[in-house]
């Protein structure tokens, strides 16, 4: 069993491998393989400064890797330039728990146990591009950025690995980052990359326009949005003008209903048990977009028949990821294992710290 940390995935980490590995696993999916349940948020009652202990759990078994994605965060929310914002930390601030558990899908046997922190951001980042792949014009070049962290910095690479993307316009809060941003990648990407000073002028430039940013509720309006534009948006939501301006959803995947309660469908990205039943206002977004259903595509029927999918270079389209985060986590750690034993990378550890013979 291989042992990996941040260090060791870092150099193992290739946008392309991840958008194709996803890809395939969505497939495999949407043909009826593997199996895959909402995420999970455990949560404690609100504690001090309105924060609450928050485990969640990714999990699924696909065509050849099993995984189980633990986190254990202390999860709140904070005012940052008048808006809200989610924060976490394990501990201490500025430290964090994210662990991959990557096990054999024929016979359960534990292969890997991973730091989440650099692998989560490129798949998600993996997953915006496959979006569009599949959605954006073939002429997308400007990608607009809300926000200029590691998400914004995971998002670049991957569109650009499916889009000529030869040019950035970044937004976000702090003068300072979002100019240290471009900069960045400006340098690693040889693109031209502009810090502009809000969404409007991020709006008015982008052929992508996307949210990366850590903030609660709508960040994505309606009226920025231009004909011809593909939307993604992973931190915040989109406004009930930009919902009802987008001509094409496209979901990648919707986790199937409990066996106990067959009748039960949860579309929502996570499900959350809070103690004492309480209202959780710190944890997962539920639905990043509300488009109606007559809009929405299924990535099953859009693999079934492409002319589903962008039909006109004026439509506005929009994709997500659905309620399948553990699909994702199966796919990419064992893109990333397998890497780390052709490269001889990792920390071996003895599979009995892991095993044993008294039956559980």
């Amino acid at each position: 069993m291989l042992f990996l940390d941040n260090a060791a995935i870092e150099p193992l980490i290739d946008p392309a491998g991840f958008i194709a590995a996803q890809d395939a696993a969505y497939r495999d999916f949407a043909r009826g393989s593997g199996v895959c349940p909402p995420r999970i948020d455990i949560q404690s009652s609100e504690g001090e400064a309105g924060r609450h202990v928050q485990l969640g759990l990714s999990a699924a078994i696909g065509s050849r890797y099993a995984a189980l994605r633990l986190k254990a965060d202390v999860v709140f929310e904070e005012m940052v330039e008048g808006r809200r914002r989610k924060n976490k930390f394990c501990g201490r601030p500025g430290q964090y728990c994210g662990l991959v558990f990557l096990f054999d899908g024929q016979n359960g046997m534990p292969l890997a146990l991973m730091h989440d922190g650099l692998l989560q951001k490129m798949r998600v980042a993996a997953d915006s591009a496959l979006g569009a792949r599949y959605l954006a014009r073939d002429d997308a070049a400007v990608l607009g950025v809300l926000g200029s962290g590691g998400m914004a910095r995971a998002h670049v690479a991957a569109m650009r690995a499916v889009r000529p993307i030869s040019r950035l316009v970044v937004y976000s809060p702090d003068r300072a980052n979002r100019e240290r941003f471009a900069a960045e990648m400006a340098e690693s990407h040889g693109i031209d990359a502009q810090a502009v000073d809000g969404p409007e002028a991020v709006a008015a430039q982008a052929d992508i326009f996307g949210s990366c940013a850590s903030a609660v509720g709508p960040m994505i309006a309606g009226r920025l949005l231009r004909p011809g534009q593909h939307v993604t948006c992973i931190g915040g939501t989109l406004d009930p003008e930009a919902d009802a301006r987008i001509d094409i959803a496209l979901r990648f995947g919707l986790a199937p209903a409990p066996v106990e309660i067959p009748d039960v469908q949860v579309e929502d990205e996570c499900l959350s048990f809070v103690e004492g039943h309480a209202k959780s206002s710190s944890g997962g977004t539920r639905r990043y977009a509300r488009v109606a259903p007559e809009r929405h595509v299924a990535f099953s029927d859009l693999i079934a028949d492409p002319s589903r999918g962008r039909s006109s270079p004026a439509q506005i389209t929009f994709s997500e990821r659905g309620n399948v985060h553990g699909l994702q986590f199966a796919a990419v750690a064992g893109l990333l294992y397998e890497a780390a034993v052709k490269a001889g990378a990792g920390r071996p550890l003895p599979a009995e710290l892991f095993l044993q013979s008294i039956r559980n």
